[in-house]
Formats: structure tokens, C-alpha cells, sequence
């Protein structure tokens, strides 16, 4: 009968002990959960702002690239344009000789003309 009476104690304090620590033991598991989910809030609001960034960079290398293809365009233009100009001046450069050189020709008979002129007056 003791044992009935201290063993029937005993079962409910190991019980209510049992009951405590099932209690810490959820408070615990809750408590973590809770964390866990304002971590898991804080990621994603972190994540956000990582792709917003991560958009912005995308739209500034796309101008960026766009920029750099333009110049690049504008840049065989104006050298195809130069190298155009450079063959007209070429050409017109040698035109230029040949009617030098040419003109040289006339001067000098012109000066032999002259020449033979003073030759025969003296």
C-alpha cells in the first residue's frame, strides 16, 4: 500500500517533470521556428535588393555595350571616310605632279625661247 501511495506520487511527479520538459522542449522548438521564419524574412528582403542591384547592373552593361557598338560603327565610318579621302588626295596629289611637271616643261621651253632670243640680239 506505501508502494501504491509514494509509487502513484512518484508516477505523477515524473509525469508533471516529463510535462515541464515536453514544455521547454516546444518553447525551445517554437522559439527556433520564430527565428528561423525572420532569418528566412531578412534572406528575402536581402535577396530582393540583390536582384534590384543586380538589374540595375544589367540595364547599365546593356548601355554600356550599346554605347561601345555604336562608337565602334561611327568608328569604321569615319576611318572608311578618311581612308576615301586619303585615295581622292592621292590622286589628286598625282594630278597636281603631272600638271608640274608639265608646266616645268613649258616654262623651260619658254626660257630656251627667251634665251635664244638674248643670243641672237647680242
Amino acid at each position: 500500500m506505501v508502494e501504491q501511495v509514494f509509487g502513484d506520487e512518484i508516477a505523477e511527479r515524473r509525469s508533471a517533470v516529463t510535462d515541464e520538459e515536453r514544455q521547454r522542449q516546444m518553447d525551445f522548438i517554437l522559439n527556433q521556428q520564430a527565428q528561423f521564419v525572420t532569418n528566412m524574412q531578412k534572406l528575402e528582403e536581402a535577396d530582393t535588393q540583390a536582384n534590384k542591384r543586380i538589374d540595375r547592373l544589367e540595364r547599365v552593361l546593356k548601355l554600356a555595350l550599346r554605347a561601345g557598338l555604336r562608337e565602334r560603327k561611327e568608328r569604321r565610318e569615319s576611318t572608311k571616310e578618311a581612308r576615301e579621302d586619303i585615295k581622292e588626295i592621292r590622286e589628286s596629289l598625282k594630278a597636281l605632279i603631272a600638271s608640274q611637271s608639265h608646266t616645268d616643261q613649258r616654262l623651260n621651253a619658254l626660257i630656251d625661247v627667251v634665251n635664244e632670243g638674248r643670243n641672237g640680239k647680242s
